[in-house]
């Protein structure tokens, strides 16, 4: 059964026999009920960035002006940008098909007409369930960074959008000349060869408008994908290069592996390019791509290594007897007793952990850290480790993982239990009245790897990266705030009886640099 036929049920053009027959299939095919989902979310996106009765000029003034708003000029654009407009713009969060199944609103032996409904509730506001009242996420956010460069030249107009120490905010770049290898949160990379003019999108997506990249994914980053004035390139694989010329015409050549590559309009039927393939997409849009000669080996593919990272701090709990925790980190400085003097009843115990030992908490139950005064508040830096929860958590609030700061001024991460502060069960990390909340349960029992990054200097909710199990978090609620200067002062493990945390960790490290996505991504293996 193809797309038309779904489409026809959902916009009601189907006889009750056609109806049936649909229903039917939906009933006993899982690919085409998440074809029936994704058909339904693309209907939702355009409802929710449409206003009512406004048609085409309410779609230019709408979704095509916010595109251009982050420098994709007047180019057109894959359907399924419509999904990310509303998740990114919009703050609210596609319900997908597991959430339904979950939920037990649908399930395949239920009546398909039930499915309708979930047309009417497709998107959640910042991901959190009808009722609660979570804060949209931050507009603006930096989602990719210059990692290292050779000659680098950018021109005037960009340099604003360029940190010194590398980040780059949304909008177009003009590369005049040299070469750059910018780093995504999804783990991917691009090196681009000036001049280029290019757009970071979000954590998997950019925008090329002219020049030359050779793109890489990681497994966890498929899906990266660049787009272009004359078409969209999806990997699958593991690396491609794209050009573009002056006038938007644009070749894709794929190096290893896969990637999808479709038309940006018009003839947009999707190919599925191989290693060793290469296609071109002209101003013609109704013709099909035009297979080319190869040409990969004329993109450049390395340029330097990256820098290895090291903890400044590093418990990894491997001792299997003994009152100390020892401090495996670059400065092996902060060896700290298992047991504070006279508080047996408020420690951890050793356990089993993710690789070796591991802690095990009870509310009540913290591991006090003293820090020397160059651990800074307001300052770049990362903290990774190993949790595990169990499947049941408290009712409300919070239950506190670990402090990084003073009483009153820390940096608190903890899995959030409060539905009008995002997704229960997730990561939430906060400092003062600022917090950002992931969208992955953690209290299902099983191990995680999780992780938090924040970039310095400003707003929290626009600089704080979060992961999960080495992926980039979907952030379901936050508020904003700027974190206090001054020093760290204590990291704290656990919290009191009424909001310390259940639950299991291991291989802690806190690092005085925002560290790189590929980094992460091998500690969550």
């Amino acid at each position: 059964m193809d797309s038309e036929h779904l489409e026809a049920y959902l916009s009601g053009e189907l006889d009750e026999t056609g109806r049936r027959q649909v229903e039917h299939a939906l009933r006993h095919d899982a690919d085409l009920r998440e074809s029936f989902v994704a058909q339904a979310q693309m209907g939702a996106a355009l409802q929710a960035l449409l206003a009512p009765g406004k048609g085409k000029a309410a779609f230019e003034q709408g979704v095509i002006a916010r595109l251009r708003s982050e420098g994709a000029g007047d180019r057109g654009f894959a359907k399924s940008v419509l999904l990310e407009i509303v998740e990114e713009r919009e703050g609210k969060r596609p319900i997908r098909w597991p959430d339904l199944v979950k939920t037990g609103l649908i399930s395949a032996a239920a009546s398909i007409g039930l499915m309708l409904l979930f047309q009417s509730i497709i998107f959640r506001e910042g991901g959190v369930t009808s009722g609660a009242v979570a804060r949209k996420a931050p507009v603006e956010s930096y989602t990719a960074r210059i990692e290292r460069s050779e000659n680098l030249v950018w021109d005037g107009a960009s340099l604003g959008r360029v940190r010194e120490d590398g980040w780059l905010a949304p909008g177009l770049l003009r590369l005049e000349s040299g070469l750059a290898v910018i780093a995504f949160n999804s783990g991917a990379t691009v090196l681009v060869e000036g001049p280029a003019d290019l757009s970071i999108e979000a954590d998997n997506r950019m925008f090329l408008k002219s020049g030359r990249l050779t793109a890489e994914a990681p497994p966890l980053a498929s899906g990266f994908t660049v787009n272009t004035p004359r078409l969209n390139a999806i990997d699958i694989g593991t690396r491609f290069g794209v050009s573009v010329e002056d006038n938007g015409d644009s070749e894709l050549h794929v190096m290893e592996g896969e990637v999808e590559v479709s038309r940006t309009s018009g003839n947009a039927v999707g190919l599925r390019l191989r290693e060793g393939l290469a296609v071109r997409a002209d101003s013609r849009t109704r013709t099909e791509l035009t297979p080319v000669s190869y040409g990969g080996d004329h993109f450049k593919l390395r340029l330097g290594s990256p820098a290895e990272v090291h903890p400044a701090l590093q418990f990894t709990f491997d001792e299997s007897v003994g009152a100390i925790v020892e401090d495996s980190g670059k400065e092996k400085l902060f060896d700290v007793p298992l047991v504070a003097t006279g508080e047996l009843d408020r420690s951890p115990r050793r356990a089993a952990g993710r690789v070796g030992g591991g802690l095990v908490f009870q509310p009540g139950e913290t591991l006090d850290v003293p820090l020397s005064r160059d651990f800074r508040l307001d300052e770049a830096h990362t903290i990774s480790f190993w949790l595990k929860l169990p499947a049941r958590v408290g009712q409300s609030g919070e239950e506190r993982i670990l402090e990084y700061g003073r009483e009153g001024l820390a940096w608190r991460v903890s899995c959030n239990l409060d539905s009008e502060r995002g997704v229960r069960g997730a990561l939430r990390v906060e400092c003062r009245d600022a917090f950002v909340t992931g969208g992955t349960d953690l209290a299902d029992g099983n191990w995680h790897h999780v992780a938090y990054r924040f970039l310095g200097g400003g707003e929290l909710a626009s600089r704080v990266h979060l992961f999960i199990d080495g992926k980039p978090e979907t952030v379901s609620a936050s508020a904003p705030g700027v974190p206090g200067p001054g020093r760290v002062g204590n990291l704290r493990l656990g919290g009191d009886e009424r909001s310390g945390f259940q639950g299991w960790i291991d291989h802690l490290g806190v690092y005085r640099e925002a560290v790189d996505t590929p980094s992460l991504q091998s500690l969550a293996k």
